[in-house]
C-alpha cells in the first residue's frame, strides 16, 4: 500500500534534515547563556513540571508558542540546535512530529520519553468509548482511526503528572547533584499539589450522577475520562487536523439526541468551526475548553486550568 505524506510530515522531516545538517558541526552542550541546564518541551504541561522542579535552577525552552497547534510544530534550525545542547529534553511521542523526528535523527541521550514513566493509553480514533444507539447498532468502527499508537494528551491526569515530577527531578538531580535534594523536596510538594487536585477534581465530577458524556473538537481528554469516569466523543480524533466525516457528523447529532448533549466544546488552538456548526445544527450551546498545550495567560497555571475547565463540564450537565 503506497503512502503520501501529509504537508505536516514533509515539513518536519525537512526541518529535522535540516537541522541535522548544523549539528554535525556542533559540539556538545546542555547549559543556557547563565550557565544552567537547559530544559525543552513542546507542550506546557511538561513545563509547568520542569519549572515547578527546578525552578530558577534550569533555562526553559517551550517550543510551542500561546495558543498554537502543538501537533503542527514545526522546528527552526535554532529550536533544532537548542534541542541538540539541551541538558534534558521533555518528549511525548506522538504529541509533536517534529521534534520526534529530530529526536530520532539525532540519536539524543539527553531525553526524558515520559513513556518510560507513565503508562499511556492507545489512541482509538475519534470516539475513545464505543457509543451504542437505541436501536442496537454502534458507533464503533464507523470511522476510520485517524492516528495509530498511544493518545499524548497524558497531562488531564494529575497522577501521571506527578510521576513525571518525580522523574524530572530525579535525571536533574543527575546534573545538579549540589541542589538534588532541593529537587526531590519540589518534586514532593508538586506531587502532594496534584494529589490534591486530583482528589478535589475526582469530588466534583463523583457528584455528577447520571451522564457524563461530552462531545469535543479532538480526542485531546481521553485521560480526563478515563481518570473520572467521563465519556468523551471526539468529533476528530487524537490529530486535530483530521476532518469529520458526514458519517461522522450523523453520529455525532446522534449522540447528541440519545445523550442529551447540552453543549458541544471547541478548543483554542484546534478551529472552532465544525465544533460551532454541528452546534447550530443541532441547536446546542457551543463552548470552549482549554486542552492546556500551551498557557494561554500567564494568570492561569495548570490546576486553575483543570479546575476551570471540570466547572464547564459539570455546567454542561446540569
Amino acid at each position: 500500500m503506497s503512502f503520501a505524506p501529509s504537508r505536516r510530515h514533509l515539513l518536519a522531516l525537512l526541518g529535522a534534515a535540516s537541522g541535522s545538517a548544523v549539528l554535525a558541526a556542533c559540539g556538545e552542550g546542555g547549559s543556557g547563556s547563565g550557565g544552567k541546564p537547559t530544559v525543552v518541551a513542546a507542550c506546557y504541561p511538561m513545563e509547568y513540571l520542569a519549572t515547578r522542579v527546578a525552578g530558577d535552577h534550569i533555562d526553559m525552552i517551550q517550543l510551542a508558542t500561546p495558543g498554537a497547534d502543538a501537533h503542527g510544530l514545526e522546528l527552526s534550525v535554532k529550536q533544532t540546535l537548542e534541542i541538540r545542547k539541551a541538558a534534558l529534553v521533555l518528549q511525548i511521542p506522538g504529541l509533536t512530529t517534529a521534534l520526534d523526528d529530530a529526536i530520532a535523527s539525532e540519536g539524543t541521550d539527553n531525553v526524558l520519553d515520559v513513556s518510560s514513566v507513565v503508562t499511556l493509553l492507545a489512541s482509538s480514533g475519534e470516539d475513545e468509548h464505543e457509543h451504542e444507539h437505541e436501536d442496537g447498532t454502534s458507533d464503533e468502527g464507523g470511522e476510520e482511526h485517524d492516528l495509530a499508537g498511544d493518545d499524548p494528551h497524558l497531562w488531564h491526569d494529575p497522577q501521571r503528572m506527578a510521576d513525571i515530577g518525580d522523574a524530572i527531578a530525579k535525571r536533574l538531580g543527575e546534573q545538579l547533584p549540589d541542589v538534588a535534594e532541593e529537587l526531590t523536596a519540589n518534586a514532593a510538594t508538586l506531587r502532594s499539589d496534584l494529589e490534591a487536585l486530583d482528589t478535589e477534581l475526582e469530588e466534583d465530577f463523583s457528584s455528577v450522577s447520571g451522564n457524563r458524556t461530552f462531545i469535543t473538537s479532538h480526542t485531546a481528554f481521553a485521560y480526563l475520562a478515563d481518570r473520572y469516569d467521563l465519556h468523551q466523543v471526539g468529533i476528530s480524533g487524537v490529530d486535530p487536523e483530521t476532518e469529520p466525516s458526514p458519517q461522522r457528523l450523523l453520529q455525532l447529532e446522534q449522540v447528541v439526541k440519545d445523550e442529551e448533549v447540552t453543549t458541544i466544546f471547541f478548543e483554542t488552538t484546534a478551529s472552532p468551526k465544525v465544533a460551532q456548526t454541528l452546534a447550530e445544527n443541532v441547536g446546542v450551546t457551543a463552548a470552549e475548553l482549554d486542552n492546556l498545550e500551551t498557557q494561554l495567560s500567564e494568570d492561569q497555571d495548570y490546576p486553575a486550568v483543570m479546575r476551570s475547565n471540570a466547572k464547564a463540564l459539570m455546567a454542561s450537565w446540569s
